[in-house]
């Protein structure tokens, strides 16, 4: 379970954030893709892959992920902030293949639009119906994908075809 491992790590003092002129292709990618705020956590444990996490998402009952950043890293974390943690590797890379990063961003764009993980297991998703107080949340991140999809499906047609 993310939410488990993620509390884990930062409590072990694995967790580390970065800031804006710091971040990843990755991270920058993404942030200028996104029109909601973004915090980006670096991981020095065993996490292989980039995964994102929204600011609302509980790691505990009652304890949501920016609650608990604040708390234990004294970050200030945007309200409906969209968290994203890298392995140290994704995070000191310079420069990406551009079928790597648009895989990864892909995959993470996905696991945001289609479910918001919910690590204690309340069955929320981004998708879903939710309470209102993420409805804004929903509302800006489906813009965002919906704004982004097409034109990378678009794309992806469009070499598919001159390739032929």
């Amino acid at each position: 379970m993310q939410g488990d491992a993620l509390l884990e790590q930062i409590w072990s003092g694995a967790i580390e954030a970065r800031t804006a002129d710091n971040m990843s292709p990755l991270a920058r990618l993404l942030g200028a893709l996104l029109t909601v705020p973004m915090v980006t956590l670096v991981s020095r444990s065993e996490v292989t892959r980039p995964f994102a996490m929204m600011e609302t998402d509980e790691l505990l009952p009652d304890a949501p992920l920016g609650d608990v950043l604040a708390e234990e890293l004294g970050l200030e974390v945007p309200r409906d902030a969209l968290v994203l943690i890298e392995p140290v590797g994704f995070a000191d890379a310079r420069s990406f293949s551009g079928r790597a990063l648009g895989e990864e961003l892909g995959r993470i764009l996905n696991q945001v639009a289609t479910s918001s993980p919910d690590p204690v297991g309340n069955g929320s998703t981004l998708c879903g119906a939710g309470d209102k107080a993420q409805r804004p949340t929903m509302r800006a991140l489906t813009r965002d994908v919906a704004r982004i999809l097409p034109d990378a499906e678009r794309s992806a047609r469009q070499e598919e075809i001159l390739a032929r």
